[in-house]
């Protein structure tokens, strides 16, 4: 009897039929959902890549400005760039003007606009973001744009809802500051 069970379980060790269903049910939705969390990761990092893109674009464009810009200008801008990022959400665009004073030993706002989900950048919130900001001559002027959006992946793999913001610091180009225009 014992000799017979140790037949029987040699048999159905070397029995291989069925397997490769077996084999194809455990590993295909596996291999679904690599393949779908590989598209959702490249979407999101192209998504972020063409955000800061859209964003260095929109801060070389206001440093390269002579006259004086307003609101419909920066709602312009803030259109180009949903174009540029190609963002199905909502965004947010604020641009300030920041000095440096040897005197007060600290930044100094000039001004602050936005358009969207921003809120203006206040001269509390400057302090804050002393240490992303560079080392600048006295009375240096810098146009810092930073930006906001929201990736959606299509699909649920484990990432959900990212948010996506940029903080680009540019020195005006060809006027000593880029002017707000009331």
């Amino acid at each position: 009897m014992f000799k017979k069970f140790q037949t029987f379980l040699k048999n159905f060790a070397d029995d291989a039929k069925g397997t490769v269903a077996v084999e194809a049910a455990i590993i295909l939705p596996l291999l679904m959902w690599s393949y779908m969390a590989m598209y959702i990761f490249f979407d999101a990092y192209q998504t972020r890549s063409s955000t800061e893109k859209a964003a260095f674009t929109i801060s070389d464009i206001l440093s390269r400005e002579t006259a004086a810009i307003d609101t419909t200008y920066l709602a312009n801008m803030r259109s180009l760039f949903d174009m540029l990022s190609e963002s199905d959400s909502a965004t947010g665009l604020r641009v300030s003007v920041i000095s440096w004073s040897v005197v007060s030993d600290d930044y100094e706002l000039e001004w602050s606009h936005t358009q969207g989900t921003f809120a203006s950048l206040s001269a509390d919130a400057l302090n804050s973001l002393s240490e992303r900001l560079p080392t600048m001559a006295d009375g240096e002027t810098l146009i810092l744009v930073e930006t906001y959006s929201t990736y959606e992946p299509a699909l649920n793999v484990g990432l959900g809802d990212q948010q996506v913001s940029t903080f680009i610091f540019t020195r005006p180009r060809f006027a000593p500051q880029l002017v707000w225009s009331s």
